[in-house]
C-alpha cells in the first residue's frame, strides 16, 4: 500500500477499535435499561460480531482490509473479535499453551479456553442467577407486594438472562467451536472445558423451556376469552418472567412466535459455516449469501415483529451483512481467478471497510433511538397515569356532594307526605258523613 493508503487505514482502524466495545457496551446497557425485553438489540450486538469474524474467513482480502483487521485486532479487549470485554483475557497463564492452531484463527491468536472468550457472560449470567433466587426467597418470606419490586424480581427472574445469552449468541457459538476442537486438559483448560459443557447444557435447557413458554403464551392469547380471572392472573407472573421471547413479536403467526429460536439458529449456522470450512472460502462466501437471504425472506414475508421500527433495525443489518457476503464472494473469487488489479481490489476493499463502520454508526443510532423513545413513553404513561387520578379525586369528591344534596332535599319530601295524607283521610271523613 501507498502511504495514503496507510494513513488511511490507520485513521479507520483507530476509529473502529473503541467504537466496537463502545457500542457493544452501549447496546447491552439499553437492553437493560429498557427492561431486557428487546430481541431486536441482541440481533444488533450479534451481527457487529458477525461482521468482524469475517475476518477468519481466507478470502484472498486486498492489503487495506487485511491491515484494517489486523490493526482493530490488536490490543483489543476481546479475543473473538466481539464487542464484549473480556476480563479473562487478561489473565497471564501460559497464554501460548491455548493458543488455536485452527487456520486464520491462529494467525489472529485466537484463545482455545472458554472463559476467555465468554467469560463476561458466563459472569453476568451467574450473579442474574443468585439475584433472581435471592429475590425468589424474598418473596416467599416477606411476600411484598409493590410493583417496583415485582418488576425488578420478573427482570431478573429471566429476562435478563435471556437478553444476555442471546446478545452473545456468535460469541458462544464461536468459544465453543474453539474450546471443543482444541481442549487443554491442565488445571486452568480442564475448567474451561467442564463450564463449557455446564454453560452449554444450561443454555440449551433455557432456550428449549423459551420454546416451550413461546407455544404456552400463544394459548393463552388464544384462549384468554374463555379463561377465568384467576386462571390469568396464576399465568401473569410466567408470562412477565420470558417476556424477552414474547414482547416484542406478533403470536399469532408461527413465524413471529418462534422468530427469537430462527434468529438464534441463524446466528449459529454463521458462525458454524466460518469457522467449520476453513478452506473454502467460496462455498462459506454462497452458504452465508443463502442463509442471509432466507433470513431476510422470512423478515419480510412473515413479520414477526410488532413494531415497524424494530423490524426495520434487524432488516437494515441483515442488508448490511449480506452486501458483505456479496463482497466477500468477489474476493475469494478473484483469489483463484485474478480477474480484478490492486487499484480495483483496494477499492472494492474500502467499500467493505465502509460497510463495517456503517453497521456500527447504525446500531449505536437504534441504541439512542431505543433510549429516547423508552423515556418518551414513560413520560407519557405518567402523565396519563396522573391525570386519571386527578379525575378519580374529582369523581370521590363530586359523589358526596351530591349525596348531601339528596339528603337535604329528604325532609321536605317526609313533611309533604303526612299533610297529603291527613287531608285525604279528612275527604274521605266528609263524603262518609255526607254519605251517612
Amino acid at each position: 500500500m501507498d502511504n495514503p493508503s496507510t494513513q488511511m487505514v490507520t485513521t479507520l482502524s483507530h476509529t473502529a477499535q473503541p467504537a466496537v466495545p463502545a457500542v457493544g457496551i452501549g447496546l447491552l446497557t439499553t437492553q437493560s435499561a429498557i427492561g431486557a425485553t428487546s430481541g431486536s438489540l441482541a440481533s444488533s450486538i450479534n451481527t457487529i460480531h458477525l461482521l468482524l469474524l469475517l475476518r477468519y474467513i481466507d478470502a484472498g482480502y486486498p492489503p487495506n482490509v487485511e491491515a484494517f483487521f489486523k490493526l482493530t485486532s490488536k490490543n483489543a479487549l476481546s479475543n473473538d473479535s466481539s464487542s464484549t470485554p473480556e476480563p479473562f483475557l487478561f489473565l497471564r497463564i501460559n497464554a501460548t499453551l491455548y493458543r488455536s492452531k485452527w487456520y486464520r484463527f491462529g494467525e489472529y491468536a485466537s484463545t482455545v479456553n472458554f472463559l476467555a472468550n465468554c467469560g463476561t457472560i458466563v459472569i453476568m449470567c451467574t450473579l442474574f442467577l443468585i439475584i433472581g433466587v435471592v429475590l425468589d426467597l424474598v418473596k416467599r418470606g416477606a411476600k411484598p407486594t409493590s410493583n417496583l419490586f415485582n418488576t425488578i424480581h420478573y427482570k431478573f427472574k429471566w429476562n435478563l438472562i435471556l437478553s444476555s445469552v442471546a446478545s452473545s449468541h456468535s460469541k458462544l457459538a464461536l468459544a465453543w467451536s474453539l474450546q471443543f476442537l482444541s481442549p487443554v486438559f491442565d488445571l486452568y483448560g480442564t475448567i474451561n472445558f467442564v463450564v463449557a459443557i455446564l454453560f452449554l447444557v444450561g443454555v440449551t435447557a433455557l432456550t428449549t423451556v423459551s420454546i416451550h413458554h413461546a407455544k404456552q403464551n400463544w394459548e393463552v392469547i388464544r384462549e384468554k376469552i374463555f379463561l377465568s380471572k384467576k386462571t390469568l392472573e396464576l399465568v401473569e407472573p410466567k408470562q412477565k418472567q420470558f417476556a424477552f421471547v414474547t414482547e416484542e413479536y406478533v403470536a399469532e403467526t408461527s413465524i413471529g412466535r418462534y422468530y427469537f429460536a430462527i434468529s438464534f439458529a441463524k446466528v449459529f449456522l454463521t458462525v458454524v459455516i466460518t469457522f467449520w470450512l476453513p478452506q473454502a472460502p467460496i462455498a462459506q462466501g454462497y452458504l452465508l449469501l443463502l442463509l442471509n437471504g432466507f433470513s431476510i425472506v422470512v423478515l419480510l414475508i412473515g413479520k414477526p415483529y410488532k413494531k415497524t421500527d424494530k423490524m426495520l433495525a434487524v432488516l437494515l443489518n441483515d442488508i448490511i451483512m449480506l452486501l458483505q457476503e456479496v463482497l466477500l464472494i468477489i474476493f475469494a473469487t478473484n483469489k483463484q481467478k485474478q480477474f480484478l488489479s490492486l487499484d480495483q481490489g483496494m477499492m472494492i476493499g474500502w467499500v467493505f471497510i465502509g460497510f463495517i463502520l456503517l453497521a456500527l454508526l447504525v446500531n449505536a443510532l437504534f441504541a439512542v433511538y431505543s433510549v429516547v423513545k423508552t423515556i418518551i413513553i414513560s413520560v407519557k404513561n405518567r402523565k396519563k397515569n396522573s391525570k386519571k387520578t386527578q379525575r378519580n379525586q374529582q369523581r370521590v369528591i363530586s359523589i358526596p356532594s351530591h349525596s348531601q344534596k339528596v339528603r337535604r332535599r329528604e325532609p321536605s319530601r317526609n313533611n309533604v307526605l303526612p299533610r297529603q295524607t291527613l287531608n285525604n283521610s279528612q275527604a274521605a271523613l266528609k263524603s262518609e258523613i255526607s254519605d251517612f
